[in-house]
């Protein structure tokens, strides 16, 4: 397999539209990281450790289990609708959490989460349609850029936030940040209008994501390793703060520092993912960002001074961005119109099962298991994970280019086009 693309292929300047759309998301992404932050504060306060489990578990479970049927809804109803109506719900549920009782807090996250299981997908299967697919890169990239940014101001704009007026603030915060996201399809009068729009819903049409997922090679390789490395690293976020602590000897500044040094490896990869995906073959670069996170997540795991732990977390993070933007383009590009939005729903759903079983295996490891030892055996069992399942991507050939116009058969129009749709 060669491992660069052809030279042409950089697809110029991004559509006005993809830019907005990575600014709202950004502002969005943005309010999340501030009012997880207040969430958690606010469910230990209230509710104990146990309330924190719950918070967690509630965040993540609506995407698992409604991802499906989430899928299927994008597949089969116009996205702007879906849009703007989601986010309005959210930005209601935050301001009702910002003044809820403690007894609503798991409910009303669950429901925010169940939004999001319907927002993630709708938003995955509208970028592909605004651009070619020679700009396909480059677009993920800026939308990995402003999901960077916003991992390395969220927590300390979110602490900074609940220190001063406590929980309240950041809610809105991020109840006027969904606002601004609906604002976007709105005012670009954005939609997609997906091939099998009218189209009869049914129980067998629900899988259909997950039915391609298993049976194509390089989707199925792409899947199972994201979901290996998502339980990794939730494991390692599990033990790190007592790695930190302990074995580093750091104290919350220097926990603190860690996350930011994360981010910002993040934020730079993600600046030139896109042009790296253009220039070379996408599943080369995919192949070398899980070596790269396999090797970065061991060097963290054996750091023995904090400057060691500090330059291998900026390494991770600059790995994890690149597979993101990497498995953007491969998801969209192998599947195809018709049950695009139940592929990226049904991604969300296994990663969102990964993140849950992070969670509960940290947890359980930390009681008999030292933490370095826990993020060294994340790492080994990432390599594992890798070459059992890497050679369909080794052996993938270049992506089908999409139509010039958006490809696979997804439109993106504009109000006029509206009527006659």
């Amino acid at each position: 397999m060669p491992f660069t693309s052809a030279p042409s292929s950089t697809g110029g300047r991004l559509p006005a539209s993809v830019y907005a759309i990575a600014a709202g998301r950004a502002v969005s992404f943005l309010g999340d990281e501030i009012a997880v932050l207040a969430i958690a504060f606010r469910a230990k306060a209230e509710l104990g450790h146990f309330g924190v489990a719950a918070v967690l578990m509630a965040g993540f479970l609506p995407l698992l289990v409604l991802s499906p049927f989430s899928g299927l809804l994008v597949d089969r109803v116009r996205t702007r609708p879906i849009l703007v109506g989601v986010s309005l719900l959210q930005a209601a549920l935050c301001v009702g959490l910002a003044w809820s009782g403690a007894a609503l807090l798991v409910p009303l996250v669950a429901l925010l989460a169940c939004g999001t299981s319907l927002s993630q997908p709708a938003w995955s299967a509208l970028v592909p349609s605004l651009v070619t697919d020679a700009q396909l890169p480059k677009a993920q990239g800026l939308l990995q850029s402003g999901q960077a940014l916003a991992a390395v101001g969220g927590p300390f704009l979110g602490g900074l936030l609940v220190g001063l007026y406590g929980f309240h603030v950041p809610l809105v915060i991020d109840a006027a940040s969904f606002v601004v996201l609906c604002s976007v399809p709105l005012a670009l009068r954005l939609d997609r209008v997906p091939s099998g729009l009218g189209q009869s819903f049914s129980w067998p049409d629900a899988f259909a994501g997950v039915r391609l997922i298993a049976r194509q090679p390089l989707l199925r390789a792409i899947v199972t390793l994201a979901a290996c490395f998502v339980i990794t690293l939730g494991v390692v976020n599990v033990a790190e703060i007592f790695f930190v602590t302990t074995a580093l000897h750091a104290g919350p500044l220097g926990y603190g520092l860690l996350g930011l040094s994360m981010g910002s490896g993040m934020l730079l990869t993600s600046a030139l993912a896109g042009r790296l995906a253009a220039r070379f073959r996408p599943e080369a670069i995919f192949t070398v960002g899980c070596v790269s996170l396999c090797g970065t997540i061991l060097a963290f795991g054996c750091a023995t001074m904090y400057w060691e732990a500090a330059v291998a977390v900026f390494l991770a993070g600059a790995a994890n961005a690149l597979i993101n933007v990497v498995v953007m383009v491969l998801l969209t590009r192998n599947a195809a119109d018709e049950v695009r939005g139940r592929v990226f729903a049904a991604v969300n759903g296994v990663v969102s099962a990964a993140q849950i079983g992070a969670i509960g295996a940290g947890g359980l490891l930390l009681l008999a298991v030292a933490p370095r030892t826990i993020i060294i055996g994340g790492a080994v069992a990432s390599v594992v994970a890798l070459c059992l399942t890497v050679g369909p991507v080794l052996r993938a050939s270049a992506a089908s280019p999409l139509a010039e116009d958006g490809g696979d058969g997804v439109r993106a129009v504009s109000e006029p086009d509206l009527a006659t749709a």
